[in-house]
């Protein structure tokens, strides 16, 4: 017999039996083993739906409404891990609500997505005329690009460098061209009747200071006045309230930048007392004939204050500004404010580079500035659509922009982009999917550090000081007459980070109520 053919015989039939089997077996083994994985991963996902299983408003929040007797269809909340599907409050979240400042976070998510962080804006100078050893024989003009922040600093930093490069004496006239954007009416009067705030300065493509006068009160006392408490007096009775409000001198009025032939009322009162809140805010008005009025009791104790007011038109603070420095600089100048245009034949000179939009940002939602938001918007709307820049080019640029990015825009208005307004509207799911787009996106750290971080800075620096949430969160406020608002993101003490919006809307959402409602929410969110 030949045993060497039969074992290989033997081997073949072997390996042939062993494969058949294992055949027969993978499929079965394979669906017991998916079967098995599809029951551990029903397992988990259930375990963690438990876990973040959807709640009502919690009791600390329910006590203070049934306090201060606040319906609960006025509030809307949404809270939800970020790597969550489930949200564990889901209150109200599909109710359109005024957001106030908190608006300001769609306003800048698009400006990171379409500009980038890096983007910067320019300020250019042109020269019309000829330009021979330091002497300009024409014309100094000016064209912005929407820069918002030219604050003080920056556009000294700009007349510098025009004396640094030789320019000494312009004989001619300041041009400023602020055809970038539209020059839309505006009414600064239209949203609360104070027409001298900051907030409710017009929108310029060459923008001075926020448009801002810094305006200094300065107390000059009589020769016989004495305001020293320990100082010995031969009467020591009570004063009369009438005694304490008694002028004993007289209070300075300086402007910066100075207004040539400045004219108005000075009908402030210096007077004796503590140093009130209500001593250092003069009010501001003008008359029939226009001559602005400024009145009211300024504490000889307040010593010198700066209060930042809008008096001037756009182009003659700009105008205003460039003189004041420019002299300063021991130059000269022997023209008048004129707007206008650059022309074909025109020079550039100089381009100043403003700090960049990831610097801005951090600016605009930490401190929640109306008119940098709404330079923002108009620069989105050139950019996008092509100059001049738009309230409608902008709103249009930051829907295009939320929509490309998966985010439903059903319903939300815009307005002018800031949250200044009593018509802008969005609801907590929206803002909330906002929030968790831009925690997942490239420009995520420049987005989250222009949140204010509680108890450490921006507008929420004097909250939670002493508490654990202190630096746990990047959160944007919002508040205006009977709206408060607040949205943004939290690290817990589990350490989940939690995407939150919590929008209050109605007669008793001021008077700290809708703060406490905010904090109520915000403690019992770092204990999930």
């Amino acid at each position: 017999m030949d045993y060497k053919k039969y074992y290989q015989r033997y081997f073949i039939i072997a390996c042939i039996s062993l494969l058949s089997l294992l055949f027969v077996m993978f499929p079965a083994v394979a669906k017991t083993e998916k079967k098995e994985d599809k029951a551990q991963l029903s397992l988990a996902k259930n375990y963690y739906i438990n876990k973040q299983k959807k709640q009502g408003l919690p009791k600390s929040v329910t006590k203070i409404l049934a306090k201060y007797k606040i319906p609960a269809k006025n509030i809307s909340v949404y809270i939800r891990d970020l790597n969550s599907e489930t949200a564990l409050i889901e209150h109200n979240a599909d109710k359109l609500r005024t957001p106030a400042s908190t608006m300001k976070l769609l306003t800048t998510y698009a400006a990171l997505k379409a500009l980038g962080p890096n983007y910067s804006w320019r300020t250019e100078v042109w020269t019309r005329g000829k330009l021979k050893n330091g002497v300009l024989k024409g014309d100094l003009i000016f064209k912005g690009f929407g820069d918002p922040f030219l604050v003080v600093e920056n556009f000294w930093k700009l007349v510098k460098t025009l004396r640094d490069k030789g320019l000494k004496d312009i004989q001619g006239d300041i041009i400023i061209d602020n055809s970038y954007f539209q020059q839309a009416s505006h009414n600064p009067s239209a949203f609360d009747g104070k027409p001298f705030r900051v907030y409710n300065a017009q929108s310029s493509a060459v923008m001075f200071n926020f448009q801002a006068t810094r305006f200094l009160f300065r107390p000059v006392l009589n020769k016989d006045s004495v305001i020293d408490k320990k100082a010995k007096t031969k009467n020591k009775k009570k004063r009369s309230k009438k005694d304490k409000n008694k002028s004993i001198g007289k209070v300075e009025v300086i402007p910066f930048p100075k207004i040539e032939n400045f004219k108005f009322k000075n009908q402030l009162k210096l007077v004796k007392g503590k140093c009130k809140r209500s001593h250092y805010r003069p009010k501001f008005s003008r008359d029939k004939k226009g001559v602005l009025i400024i009145k009211g009791n300024f504490s000889a104790k307040c010593k010198q204050r700066f209060i930042l007011r809008v008096v001037s038109k756009p182009e003659q603070h700009v105008f205003n500004a460039f003189r004041e420095i420019w002299q300063d600089l021991k130059g000269t100048i022997s023209g008048k404010l004129k707007i206008g245009q650059i022309s074909k034949n025109d020079e550039r000179f100089h381009v100043y580079s403003s700090p960049t939009l990831g610097e801005q940002i951090r600016l605009i939602n930490k401190w929640s500035n109306n008119v940098m938001t709404r330079q923002l918007l108009l620069t989105l709307g050139a950019k996008q659509f092509d100059s001049p820049g738009t309230m409608e080019k902008g709103k249009k640029a930051v829907y295009s922009i939320l929509s490309e990015n998966g985010i439903n825009t059903k319903g939300i208005e815009l307005e002018n982009g800031s949250g200044l307004s009593r018509t802008a509207k969005i609801s907590a799911r929206q803002m909330a999917n906002l929030l968790s787009q831009a925690y997942r996106d490239a420009y995520m750290p420049e987005f989250l550090a222009s949140l204010s971080l509680p108890g450490v800075d921006g507008t929420l620096v004097n909250r939670f000081r002493r508490d654990d949430i202190r630096g746990r969160s990047h959160l944007k406020t919002g508040t205006i007459d009977f709206v408060t608002a607040i949205a943004g993101y939290m690290l817990n003490r589990a350490g989940k980070r939690m995407v939150i919006v919590i929008q209050h809307n109605g007669k008793k959402a001021g008077a700290g109520r809708g703060t406490k409602i905010q904090d109520a929410l915000l403690r019992w969110s770092f204990e999930q």
